[in-house]
């Protein structure tokens, strides 16, 4: 029989001490890993075989009590699956550490136990397909007692209780950090949450170990005033997430918002321990408790979840207020779809005089720093002016453009083909200004681009760009020839992180309260006046996210040519607008050397440039937008098949502005009265009810 070997060890087993007899138990138990249904069974065959010997069930509890009884609980009650106070990068850091060098506990802790047993880290994902009826037939055949039944002074209850004290009290000083009370002053009251839950799990623990008729339900009063506060610490920490836009969020602060939600989250799961309620299954608190615990030590060390859990609302946050910059890159109606086109020329215009000073930059044969410094002032400053002047640069669209990506998918309380639909008609929406973005950027830089050539060779007698050069132009946009769109698709990854820091940047602005701070500044009052002062603080609390964004994307593009030259690769950037200046001006000089064929393959590399700028970097926005919504992809078919529907019954609406129609969930349009966009910022949001304490 499969647990015969296994049997025959717990019969032979000589008060060991050791936990080499629990590993061979639970190596038996364990499934293979594309098998996980089979731990119930291989469980529910070591229970027959345990009840089939009844001397063996003794010796087996004898041995277990000899291994726990002096066991200390503590640390992994308090600090499993917890995060430290050590901070976001000392905490990885010290988990790269820990998985190549792992530490070492004390031979008397029950974390030693667990860690050396669960040491595979898929444990837990077996543990948790058995059910909490057969954990607890195993442990009602082991002769284990739910901890609400043990005498106050037993080992077990003991170590819980100190646990609860342990958990209670860092919840209220994690509560009471500043970042917190500068968020929510009110706080700092007596009638806190965080300073309330306190004292009353300590008159709690202090009335379950001195009073033998100690009511241990959870129809005790004392508990559930406990459970209230506990509940009231959990939705001012929701308040603060959800007031994104008043307060901001950094790193730290999310990684400390996570901490105190994991100490509630443990507080409330030994205190599921210690009192009982009447619906309650048997063992199903010390089942819980169990399956937690195994996921934390398999999981100690994993990098992945430590960057996902902090990462996602700090990812909530910069795609939030990355829509802050880029709420006018979207067109509803054709007054906007032309005010597009219109701002997109500047773009092209401005763009068009950055492509001939670039060209004049690399006549200067500086040295690589000297050169990339240049080429990436000329990127920041010429997007900058940009902004300053209202145009639009293609492709910025879809990374500045996240929380209205976000916000289709918000619609929780709706059916999800609601929201689905939502997100598709914003991708129609994008994919029309997105189209006339281009159309302005490029009818007007190539033109532009061409004429100052043109004019600069009519009196000069010399091209701006020498026939070397102006091959060296055309070639790098030859998607046959040339690395064309590869380097176009690092260009869409640059302009996707531009809208990314944007967002962080707005967020920042908000977080750390700098236009105030600006207003208020005591010496730029004194040198400035409190006027121009003010209206400095104005413009950096609209503009900061757009400036930053900007001047990274120019550092970003005008550093990659010399990075590659530095590291060997075929590394360089490619944008459209950038693609059609070139052409311009290096037509001026070798147009007439060009055959028909080698026009027409360079105006599809521009159009293919494009189309990369564009889906590189909506695709990564998207990707953002589901992680830091932690939406999965099991709906994604369905919105391709929406967005297919679309462009089959009315492929012109992804490229020009139309009437308002309904979009139902099988596709079908039907015509409506323009009604009130869903999405639209203007739509106004009840303020949050501000959470009050109860007494108790």
């Amino acid at each position: 029989m499969y647990f015969s070997d296994t049997l025959e060890k717990i019969k032979n087993q000589h008060q060991d001490e050791s936990h080499d007899l629990l590993l061979e138990i639970v190596s038996k138990i364990r499934p293979p890993k594309s098998n996980l249904l089979q731990a119930r069974e291989n469980l529910s065959a070591f229970i027959i075989r345990l009840k089939e010997n009844p001397d063996a069930i003794i010796l087996l509890r004898s041995y277990l009590k000899g291994l726990f009884d002096q066991m200390k609980s503590v640390q992994i009650f308090t600090e499993s699956g917890i995060l430290t106070n050590r901070g976001f990068f000392s905490e990885a850091f010290d988990r790269i550490n820990s998985f190549f060098l792992p530490q070492v506990y004390n031979e008397k802790d029950v974390m030693a136990i667990f860690v050396a047993v669960f040491h595979k880290n898929w444990d837990y994902l077996w543990v948790n397909h058995i059910p909490t009826q057969d954990w607890a037939a195993l442990f009602e055949l082991l002769g284990w007692v739910e901890i609400e039944n043990l005498p106050q002074d037993d080992s077990v209850v003991v170590q819980t209780l100190n646990s609860i004290l342990v958990l209670s009290q860092r919840i209220g000083a994690l509560g009471l950090e500043p970042e917190i009370l500068s968020k929510l002053p009110e706080l700092e009251y007596f009638d806190s949450p965080f300073i309330v839950q306190n004292k009353s799990v300590y008159d709690y623990i202090d009335q379950y170990q001195k009073d033998p008729d100690f009511d241990k339900t959870d129809q005790n009063l004392d508990y559930k005033h406990l459970m209230v506060m506990l509940s009231q610490c959990e939705e001012y920490i929701q308040l603060i997430r959800k007031n994104k836009r008043k307060f901001g969020t950094d790193l730290h602060f999310s990684y400390q918002l996570l901490r105190l939600s994991q100490n509630i989250d443990r507080l409330k799961s030994l205190l599921k321990l210690v009192s009982k309620s009447a619906d309650q299954a048997y063992f199903e608190g010390e089942s819980d408790l169990f399956k937690i615990l195994v996921k934390a030590v398999n999981r100690k060390n994993s990098i992945k979840d430590h960057i996902e859990d902090n990462v996602n609302l700090l990812a909530f946050q910069i795609t939030e207020h990355a829509g802050k910059t880029g709420e006018h890159y979207i067109t509803n109606t054709s007054k906007e779809w032309w005010k597009m086109w219109f701002s997109s020329m500047g773009g092209g215009l401005i763009v068009g005089f950055l492509t001939i000073i670039k060209v004049m930059i690399y006549y200067l044969r500086l040295p690589l720093f000297g050169e990339s410094f240049l080429y990436s002032m000329n990127y920041s400053l010429g997007f900058i002016g940009i902004h300053l002047t209202h145009s639009v640069l293609a492709t910025k669209q879809p990374a500045m453009t996240a929380s209205k990506l976000a916000a289709a998918l918000d619609e929780s309380d709706k059916p999800k083909s609601v929201s689905l639909n939502n997100l598709a008609d914003l991708i129609v929406k994008i994919s029309r200004s997105q189209f006339i973005a281009f159309v302005g950027n490029v009818t007007i830089a190539f033109p532009v681009a061409f004429l100052i050539a043109y004019v600069y060779h009519y009196f000069t007698g010399t091209h701006v760009a020498d026939s070397e050069k102006a091959f060296h132009l055309i070639h790098g946009i030859n998607p046959i020839s040339s690395l064309a769109l590869l380097h176009a698709g690092i260009t869409g990854v640059f302009l996707f992180l531009s809208g990314l820091i944007s967002g962080y940047y707005d967020n920042k602005n908000i977080y750390n309260r700098i236009p105030q701070r600006i207003k208020n500044n005591p010496g730029l009052t004194r040198i400035l006046g409190p006027k121009v002062s003010l209206k400095i603080g104005t413009y950096i609390e609209n503009n900061l996210g757009s400036l930053a964004g900007n001047f990274f994307l120019g550092i970003f593009l005008g550093t990659m040519g010399t990075i590659g030259i530095i590291l060997g690769l075929p590394l360089d950037i490619q944008h459209i607008t950038f693609a059609s200046g070139n052409f311009g001006l290096a037509f001026v000089s070798v147009g007439d050397q060009l055959s028909t064929d080698q026009i027409l393959i360079t105006v599809a590399g521009i159009i293919g440039i494009g189309l990369m700028n564009f889906l590189v970097s909506f695709s990564l926005a998207i990707f953002v937008v589901m992680k830091s919504r932690k939406i999965t992809y099991s709906h994604s078919s369905k919105l391709f098949k929406i967005l297919f529907l679309r462009f089959i019954k009315r492929p012109h609406h992804f490229f020009f502005p139309s009437k308002p129609v309904d979009i139902k969930a099988d596709g079908v349009e039907e015509k409506t009265a323009e009604k009130e966009n869903p999405l639209s910022t203007n739509n106004k949001v009840p303020e949050e009810n501000k959470v009050r304490p109860v007494k108790k």
